[in-house]
């Protein structure tokens, strides 16, 4: 026998009395005959005797009149129920009723959910959480009402056969007004020159109706661009220039509320290509007075106003980086620029600019002592030639290129962020602890009396140990000694992935 209207609704008041009566007033079972879904429904009668819709009809005094799941729940997988109200209500209270009748077939655990359209997350109500439930029937009532389309019960257990039972699911609340869609105008896009065509990936969605139209309008940029098709969902922007596009997309949905969003469209400069020296060497005349062999990386002239690390190479006494007449990089040229030339595998990976000097004029005897002074002066006119970075100048050399370096870091060490001389004497400076916070990375063999393995480390007048006693000692002078080897090994030290790294690493301190 259907419940009656009237008896319906002296259960109500008395369920909900916490309803303000104004609310009360206005709000109406909203769920009644609304769509419904579940995830099972028992076999018995299948799909109508125990169908979700009967949760969702007005009759909950009958026996034969419930949702029952068709499967056991399990607090990881539970069985629901779920009404759609089919446009955004506000939601004052929901009462449910549970069970076969008020004795048997409760639902024990069981949460309570709701969303506002089927792209948004599941919410739990206040309150709804719910174990441990001894009651027939349970009211929810909101001091804040809820904004919901969408409505479950999701149950974890039930009593005695373990079965989910709904006899009815009442909501009530009222329409909300018409909602505005949300509009979605895309991910910031960026291009790059020549390219001057931006694809727009335009998106909406209407929470109580559809979406019947779009607008695309551009809001600021450096140029007007053309636009495909505005009302498209997805048009295409053109004849962008370099700068930042900003466009709105404006979407209506039938009840002829808006919403929109925007998007920008960034415009890069064309990439400029890579200096034709790069990622090679070149010859660098400095009309005779230390022509010079020079690395430059791969990626050097693509970045305006990048500046690079830079590293000063010195070849020993009998060695040259220029063939006899400075026209070109010789074939086998000395010093740690030799790690650079072509078929080595650095030359992909350096990021550094390479200076490497030849000390012998042209067709003049090969005998080099460096010159303090006018090494000083290359290193200054290749920082400003090349654009180098001049906080990250570092010096190696071999042999009396390392005698060279010692000059420098003697005369000339605020230029440099750090120097790595091989097989050569130590460095000295008066008094010694100028060398304190003043990186250095020397290495040589133990057998080569030209490095002099003693002068750098022992520990009653070697240098490294006292410049490690200087009280403003930063731990960076280090020595590696090799045990065999003689007056060589550079090239081998030089090929190491720690050493290149250190070159370009250091940066000057502040003096």
């Amino acid at each position: 026998m259907p419940w009656h209207p009237r008896s319906l609704a002296t259960a109500l008041c008395v369920l909900l009395l916490p309803l303000a009566p104004d609310a009360l007033a206005q709000s109406t079972n909203v769920a009644l005959g609304k769509p419904s879904s579940a995830s099972s429904v028992h076999p018995i009668g299948y799909p109508d005797t125990f169908g979700h819709a009967k949760a969702f009809n007005g009759v909950f005094n009958s026996p034969d009149d419930r949702w029952c799941s068709g499967v056991n729940p399990l607090p990881s997988n539970p069985e629901w129920l779920e009404v759609d109200l089919q446009a955004l209500h506000r939601v004052d209270s929901l009462t449910l009723y549970f069970g076969k009748d008020d004795t048997f077939g409760r639902m024990v655990d069981f949460d309570i959910l709701y969303r506002a359209s089927n792209t948004a997350d599941y919410q739990l109500v206040p309150g709804g959480a719910i174990t441990g439930n001894t009651l027939p029937g349970r009211t929810f009532t909101f001091t804040q009402p809820l904004d919901a389309r969408y409505l479950r019960v999701q149950c974890k257990l039930g009593a005695d056969d373990n079965y989910c039972r709904v006899r009815e699911f009442l909501v009530f609340g009222a329409l909300q007004g018409n909602q505005p869609p949300s509009a979605f105008a895309g991910n910031d896009v960026s291009i790059t020159l020549p390219v001057s065509t931006a694809q727009l990936q335009g998106s909406a969605s209407d929470s109580d109706g559809t979406v019947t139209g779009y607008a695309w309008t551009q809001v600021s940029g450096p140029t007007t661009a053309t636009l495909s098709s505005p009302t498209a969902q997805s048009p295409s922007a053109s004849g962008l220039s370099q700068g930042v596009y900003v466009f709105r997309l404006t979407a209506t949905d039938n009840g002829g509320a808006t919403g929109s969003d925007t998007v920008s469209v960034t415009v890069q400069p064309a990439t400029p290509s890579a200096d034709p020296r790069a990622g090679k060497l070149h010859v660098w005349s400095r009309g005779n007075s230390y022509d010079s062999a020079v690395f430059l990386p791969k990626d050097y002239g693509t970045v305006p106003g990048k500046k690079y690390p830079l590293v000063l190479s010195l070849h020993g006494r009998g060695g040259t980086t220029l063939d006899e007449n400075h026209t070109q990089v010789g074939s086998n040229p000395e010093g740690f620029i030799r790690q650079l030339i072509p078929g080595k595998a650095l030359v992909d990976t350096f990021p550094g600019i390479v200076v490497a000097p030849n000390g012998p004029k042209i067709k003049e005897a090969i005998d080099t002592w460096w010159h303090a002074p006018g090494v000083h002066a290359l290193v200054l006119e290749a920082i400003t030639l090349y654009g180098a970075d001049p906080e990250r100048v570092t010096m190696t050399g071999l042999s009396s290129g390392a005698a060279g370096v010692n000059d420098q870091i003697a005369s000339y060490r605020s230029t440099y962020a750090g120097a790595m001389p091989q097989a050569y004497f130590p460095p000295f400076t008066s008094p010694i602890c100028l060398m304190e916070a003043f990186p250095i990375w020397a290495a040589g063999n133990e057998d080569d009396g030209t490095f002099g393995a003693w002068n750098w480390t022992n520990p009653w007048d070697g240098v490294q140990p006292r410049v490690r006693a200087c009280p403003g000692y930063t731990g960076e002078f280090q020595v590696t000694v090799n045990p065999t080897g003689g007056h060589s090994g550079w090239d081998i030290f030089w090929s190491r992935s720690d050493a290149q790294n250190w070159l370009v690493s250091q940066v000057r301190k502040a003096p």
